[in-house]
């Protein structure tokens, strides 16, 4: 074929050779960008760039690719929240995490990271109980994929004297997160985790307080009694050990209120949720203080 007779009757090329010498100029990145913004954001540019199939128009069979996107998240969503999709049940998960999807178009590459927001979506749409399975839900996966890090064994605190114990102050590890839910939410991921049937969910009459970690390969949860959790949340703060027992004996009685911090201090080393020595670690700052005072006698 001449390359005149590729030439139209008007004298112009066919509209396939002038869309395609349109896409060429744009370049590849732009096509891109368009492509991504039809996708995520139902921008409709990317249309006239692209032809009419036989049986369907291009805005049509645009429409695979975006609802492809969605319900490929929607699958990420699940995956990331197993327990609070079994509460909801496969209608009701699929219509708020579709309905997250439109309303929380993706800004980061990696997926893990996209469902991060859902607790808090779930939270002005759906009963307490739901919000704060998901919540309990995106903790453990928080700790799992937390950063690796040395975790403070009892051997690290045995050079410390006695009077370097007032001034001890620990952190946790990033592993940890610490909640509080009013509803028997625990109790429910609990039974689900198990495989057996949950209980209904209920407001509790009071406050439960859980911390999740991470101990080598496994997510873990429980819940903490008031006076530990007191303590966990006051170490957070770097509250330092003197003043962990004045909380402790203000609480529950002065009788033995440093030997109940140090066993709290005790249950969380042995679980590995405090954070190993650094450099100088707790015990080296310890010995050159005590290094300076016998140096200066």
């Amino acid at each position: 074929m001449s390359a005149r007779s590729r030439v139209t009757a008007a004298g112009r090329p066919p509209t396939r050779q002038r869309d395609q010498r349109s896409s060429d100029r744009r370049g590849l990145a732009a096509l891109q960008e368009l492509f991504q913004r039809a996708v995520i954001e139902g921008d409709d540019a990317i249309l006239a760039e692209l032809d009419d199939g036989a049986h369907a128009d291009s805005a049509r069979l645009f429409d695979v690719y975006r609802h492809a996107y969605a319900n490929r998240l929607v699958q990420f969503l699940k995956t990331d929240y197993p327990a609070t999709a079994a509460i909801l049940g496969h209608d009701g998960f699929d219509e708020l995490a579709r309905a997250f999807v439109r309303a929380t178009p993706s800004t980061t590459p990696n997926a893990r990271w996209y469902s991060a927001g859902l607790p808090e979506f779930l939270g002005s749409r759906s009963a307490p109980a739901v919000s704060e399975q998901a919540r309990i839900e995106r903790a453990l996966g928080d700790v799992f994929d937390s950063a690796d890090d040395s975790a403070l064994g009892l051997g690290d605190l045995a050079g410390l004297a006695a009077d370097d114990w007032p001034g001890l102050v620990l952190s946790p590890r990033p592993a940890t997160r610490r909640l509080n839910l009013e509803t028997n939410a625990r109790a429910v991921w609990v039974a689900l985790n198990n495989n057996e049937t949950p209980p209904a969910a209920a407001t509790l009459a009071r406050t439960e307080r859980i911390i999740v970690w991470r101990a080598d390969l496994s997510a873990l949860l429980r819940a903490l009694g008031y006076e530990e959790a007191m303590v966990w949340d006051e170490l957070c703060r770097g509250v330092p050990f003197a003043g962990l027992c004045e909380m402790v004996a203000t609480y529950g009685g002065e009788d033995d209120a440093a030997g109940r911090a140090a066993m709290h201090l005790r249950t969380f080393i042995e679980a590995r949720m405090l954070a190993g020595p650094q450099r100088p670690s707790v015990v080296t700052r310890a010995r050159s203080r005590r290094h300076r005072r016998a140096a200066s006698n």
